[in-house]
């Protein structure tokens, strides 16, 4: 920990999101959280405007001081709204971090009442893809936060194509990497595993439109035809729950893939999978996938977003055209070299060892706070 940092006062953080399930920011907020670091040097509370999708309200109650949530989604909007904002007010926060649009913009109204908090929003998309009434919306109230984190060098290249006058201004940028906890998210198991024989074709997400998930099962239907052998595992659910299964069974792949539902131990989910496939139309820079590649999973992703400034050094396989032969043709091959698969599944690990460290982010996150309350 930098010695600028000792023996200072705990920073109070009021951490925003819209819902508290198993998507990537929320389950990085959850990693934060269980860190040395992050619990010695602030104290955090949790506000949740959605109070359906609260997955990991368990596992993160443990390691901070308050968790709010709200009925915002339902009739009562204004009073709960209301009820949110005096909360935020009246906490004496040095800082509230908003994660995701809709905690972002609905988040900022607060900042009328607490003259003295610093407001740091992190964005975890490519905002051009973003719905139009989020991405209109985030854009003019950009320039109301005093920090704005991007979490992939991408993320904030996008950010400075689509600025126009006030119009996604930002009176401080700054790129902190996600970063991965490579000593839980590790498998030792790998060793054991016969390539030639099958492998688990598997995804950890939150399934959402951009995830794509029905082109997920477009290459697992083609990887199935040329050989049954190879198993699938979708751990999630979603907005596209329905659209997946519905493909899924238009493609006669029902009792093929498993679809377990959301697991709250994603790393359980990553010892049963060995390539980890992401048909993903953008990303930032994905956990999952990094998480994934922590276990030894070897990726085949699409090449977009955050992903395309991966430099895996021949590591899986990016795809630039969604060719879904072509993707299982790749997959398959690992089946019949099996020493390429154990060798990119060392090299996957070591990637992320080397560039992507959770100790490295949270003493950033942590750095930034300090020197917005000066």
């Amino acid at each position: 920990m930098p010695e600028s940092q000792i023996n200072q006062p705990q920073v109070k953080v009021a951490h925003v999101i819209r819902v508290f399930s198993y998507g990537g920011a929320e389950v990085l907020l959850r990693e934060f959280f269980t860190t040395k670091e992050f619990k010695k040097e602030v104290i955090s509370d949790v506000f949740v405007l959605d109070h359906i999708k609260l997955g990991l309200k368990d596992d993160v109650t443990p390691n901070i001081r308050n968790f709010y949530f709200y009925y915002i989604t339902t009739w009562r909007f204004f009073f709960e709204y209301f009820k949110f904002l005096r909360q935020l007010a009246k906490g004496n926060y040095d800082v509230v971090h908003m994660h995701l649009p809709v905690a972002g913009w609905m988040g900022i109204v607060a900042k009328l009442f607490c003259g003295k908090t610093n407001f740091v929003y992190s964005e975890h998309n490519l905002v051009n893809y973003y719905t139009k009434y989020n991405y209109y919306i985030s854009g003019w109230v950009y320039g109301l936060f005093d920090c704005v984190i991007y979490v992939s060098h991408e993320v904030g290249e996008v950010i400075n194509k689509v600025r126009k006058g006030w119009f996604y201004k930002t009176k401080k940028g700054v790129t902190i990497l996600n970063g991965i906890d490579t000593e839980k998210f590790q498998c030792t198991h790998r060793s054991e595993l016969k390539p030639s024989e099958t492998l688990t074709i598997g995804l950890v997400a939150r399934f959402r439109p951009q995830k794509r998930v029905d082109r997920w099962a477009e290459v697992a239907a083609a990887i199935h035809k040329i050989n049954p052998g190879i198993k699938f595992l979708m751990v999630g659910d979603g907005p596209s729950d329905d659209l997946l299964r519905e493909t899924i069974t238009k493609l006669n792949m029902n009792g093929v893939i498993e679809l377990p539902g959301m697991l709250s131990d994603t790393f359980a989910a990553y010892k049963k999978i060995d390539i980890f496939l992401l048909t993903s139309d953008f990303e930032g820079l994905p956990l999952a996938l990094l998480e994934a590649m922590s276990c030894g999973c070897v990726p085949v992703v699409s090449n977009v977003g955050g992903i395309k400034q991966l430099d895996f050094g021949g590591v899986g396989h990016k795809f630039d055209a969604f060719d879904p032969a072509a993707i299982a043709n790749v997959i398959d091959g690992y089946t019949k070299d099996p020493g390429a698969y154990f060798d990119q599944s060392e090299r996957a690990r070591a990637f992320v060892i080397k560039n992507y460290s959770l100790t490295k982010q949270v003493n950033e996150i942590i750095a930034l706070y300090r020197e917005l309350i000066g």
